[in-house]
């Protein structure tokens, strides 16, 4: 990122006649006193303004340099923005569209996190959740992958197989691969099985050393075989507050989903071209195959 656009609080303020006034002024902001953290141009930079910022670009409060990367994020855009207004390029039909369609944006995102929040879960709720998903929890492992990714084109179920499923790892299957000259990739992957979506965790669940997972993907598709698994190191301690996360995460994916269906069929939307009709949504296909 250009240093060169990131100004200090003080080298921002208005430079005019030196009096006591502007060093109160100056000293006041200095000390954050005031909502004003920066100035650029003729637009102030507000601690709210930094505060929103941060949020936007997912910089937690701890973080030490947080306030820095938001402050130069907020002066370059300003800078930028208050630039391409002087020389009218926010009046072109497509940025117009392209501004109109960012606001729509972020209101709508906004507007929907706020109508899909769900209720704070009961400890009841918490504690049934621990037990239902014991793979998160208790169970939690950490599995240490190979996996071969390849084109899609390139993956033959039934051919292919045969080649990895019982085996314990690609050297049959690669080289297959090699002799018809098709390109891929293997690399080792270790990760827990916190981070997969619910159908692939609970797969992993019920598989071992070898068992293979492919994810069969509209362009990519990846075999993931099992070398090694062992118990996570998690405090039970930290169940409850990471079961309410969980919980509280699920319900406002659902009940986001469950309201914008509500407002397409109260508002009759209706599709007139073919090719931009939506279809049942594209989830990365997955097929269990368990050797031994």
């Amino acid at each position: 990122m250009r240093k060169g656009l990131l100004f200090t609080a003080i080298a921002l303020l208005n430079v005019g006649p030196v009096d006591a006034f502007a060093d109160d002024k100056r000293a006041t902001v200095a000390s954050g006193k005031t909502q004003v953290v920066a100035r650029a141009g003729n637009k102030e930079v507000t601690l709210s303004e930094l505060r929103l910022e941060m949020a936007r670009l997912g910089l937690a409060a701890n973080n030490p340099q947080a306030e820095q990367v938001a402050l130069e994020s907020l002066i370059n855009r300003t800078l930028l923005a208050a630039a391409a207004r002087d020389v009218k390029f926010h009046r072109k039909p497509e940025m117009m569209a392209r501004m109109y369609a960012a606001q729509d944006q972020a209101l709508a995102e906004a507007y929907l996190a706020t109508a899909a929040q769900p209720p704070e879960p009961t400890r009841g709720e918490i504690e049934e959740y621990i037990a239902d998903h014991t793979e998160l929890f208790a169970q939690r492992r950490v599995y240490d992958f190979d996996v071969l990714s390849m084109d899609s084109s390139l993956f033959d179920e039934e051919a292919l197989t045969p080649l990895f499923d019982e085996e314990p790892d690609f050297s049959r299957l690669e080289a297959i691969l090699t002799q018809a000259g098709a390109r891929y990739e293997v690399a080792r992957l270790t990760q827990g099985s916190a981070a997969f979506p619910a159908p692939i965790r609970r797969q992993l669940g019920k598989y071992t050393v070898n068992d293979n997972i492919v994810i069969a993907g509209s362009g990519r598709t990846q075999i993931m075989k099992i070398i090694s698994v062992r118990l996570d190191d998690v405090d039970a301690s930290e169940f409850g507050a990471q079961a309410r996360r969980y919980i509280l995460n699920e319900q406002a994916q659902k009940r986001a989903a469950d309201y914008i269906e509500r407002l397409k069929k109260e508002a009759g939307v209706r599709y007139f071209r073919p090719s931009a009709t939506p279809t049942a949504s594209a989830v990365p296909e997955t097929s269990p195959s368990s050797g031994g």
